[in-house]
């Protein structure tokens, strides 16, 4: 572990002020327990934007990449919040990596320019065999990694293949802290769930953190669960 402890210092201006994530961090710090942390919860709640953050805060380029990549697109600005972040920790990490899921692209074209580099080769592949190249080629033992909805692009095997490599490297001394919709990634053996709602953050069981239960609903009846989805 690295990151053992998280708190938002000062109040956010702005849009960052009403996010239940950062509401919830400004209440009372966060404490991180597994070597694996993972923040699920609907659309606005602040998951992104905090992992964002906490990449930033521990040095990570904003649009993604390690401390010491440097590219910007034309995505929607950084937000400040990395400036409120306070991270307690243990030790430091000998490296640092942030994948973002809006800025892939960016990030493949950035190592594209990169001849020799492991990662190379990432723009010539399709967006969710760049990811998996990037997790078994870059990741590695004793990091610490910032994942921001890594799932995008990616198969359901491809996400399986992902949850293996993900506790491999906390086997290894790695420290991964993610956000995700995805019921498979939410699934990494013991790992820390936590639940971004409207309430803030707060503690989950996989089976019953809400991407899971909606996934358990329409597995086992999708054709009434999309019936009436679809009644007019």
């Amino acid at each position: 572990m690295f990151v053992d402890k998280v708190r938002v210092e000062g109040v956010p201006s702005g849009y960052l002020a009403a996010l239940p994530a950062v509401r919830s961090l400004s209440d009372a710090p966060l404490t991180l327990t597994r070597p694996v942390t993972v923040f699920t919860g609907e659309n606005g709640a602040g998951k992104s934007t905090l992992v964002e953050a906490l990449a930033v805060a521990a040095g990570a380029n904003p649009e993604g990449g390690s401390r010491n990549a440097q590219f910007t697109t034309s995505v929607d600005p950084v937000s400040k919040l990395s400036q409120h972040i306070v991270l307690t920790r243990s030790r430091n990490a000998r490296d640092v990596f942030f994948l973002r899921g809006e800025t892939y692209s960016g990030l493949a074209r950035y190592y594209e320019g990169l001849p020799g580099d492991p990662l190379a080769g990432m723009a010539k592949l399709s967006h969710g065999q760049g990811l998996m190249h990037l997790a078994r080629e870059r990741f590695g033992a004793g990091a610490l990694l910032f994942l921001d909805e890594p799932e995008d692009g990616l198969s359901v095997l491809a996400q399986l293949e992902l949850l293996g490599i993900l506790w491999h490297l906390a086997d290894r001394g790695s420290q991964i802290i993610m956000s995700t919709h995805s019921p498979v990634l939410l699934g990494i053996p013991g790992a820390q769930l936590l639940e971004v709602g409207a309430r803030g953050i707060a503690p989950t069981a996989f089976e019953e953190s809400e991407a899971v239960r909606a996934w358990e609903e329409f597995i086992t009846d999708p054709v009434g669960t999309a019936s009436f989805l679809v009644k007019p």
